[in-house]
C-alpha cells in the first residue's frame, strides 16, 4: 500500500507541467524532496539512521530538483514575441506608417443616396421658421483601387457612409 502511494505521489509530480520559472523551480524542488525522503527511507541500513537519512538526501534532492527545474525551463513558445510583427517601442507612428495620409484630397461619388427625414418634437412658435429639418443621408460608397506614391495599391471596399444635414 506504501509503495502505490508513493508511486501515485510522484507520478502526479513528475507529470505537473509549469507555465513560469517560480512553478518550475518550485516542483522540480519538490519532485526531488519527495524522491529524496523516499530513497533515503528505503534504503536505510537501520532504523537510527532513517532521520538524518532523510534530511540529508531530502535536501540534496531539493536542491538538484531545482536546480534541474530551472535548467529545463522554456517559455511557452505562444507567449513569445513575434518579431515581425511588433513595431519597436522606439518607432513611434509617423507619416511613413500611414500612406494614406500623404495622399491627395479624393472627391468620392456615391452611386446611390437615401435621404430620410428626422422626426422630431414639436418646435416653439418663436424657433418655426429659425429652425431647419434635419435629415439623415445615407450614401453608397462603390468599390475603388487607389495607388500610392510608393508603388502599393489599396483596395477600399463597397460601403455605406451617412451624413446628417440640416435643410
Amino acid at each position: 500500500m506504501k509503495s502505490k502511494l508513493i508511486i501515485i505521489t510522484m507520478s502526479c509530480l513528475l507529470i505537473s507541467s509549469c507555465g513560469t520559472l517560480r512553478k518550475s523551480i518550485f516542483y522540480g524542488g519538490l519532485s526531488g524532496v519527495t524522491l529524496g525522503i523516499v530513497g533515503s527511507s528505503t534504503l536505510s541500513p537501520n532504523k537510527e539512521s532513517i532521520a538524518p537519512n532523510m534530511a540529508v538526501w531530502g535536501s540534496i534532492g531539493a536542491l538538484i530538483g531545482a536546480g534541474l527545474g530551472y535548467f529545463f525551463f522554456m517559455d511557452d513558445p505562444e507567449n513569445r514575441d513575434m518579431p515581425n510583427m511588433i513595431m519597436p517601442k522606439s518607432q513611434k507612428y509617423n507619416e511613413e506608417l500611414s500612406p494614406l495620409s500623404k495622399m491627395e484630397n479624393i472627391t468620392i461619388k456615391p452611386t446611390d443616396s437615401k435621404k430620410y427625414k428626422v422626426e422630431s418634437g414639436p418646435v416653439p412658435e418663436h424657433l418655426k421658421n429659425k429652425v431647419k429639418a434635419p435629415f439623415i443621408i445615407e450614401h453608397e460608397i462603390p468599390e475603388r483601387v487607389e495607388q500610392l506614391e510608393n508603388g502599393k495599391t489599396i483596395t477600399v471596399e463597397q460601403h455605406k457612409a451617412w451624413e446628417y444635414s440640416y435643410e
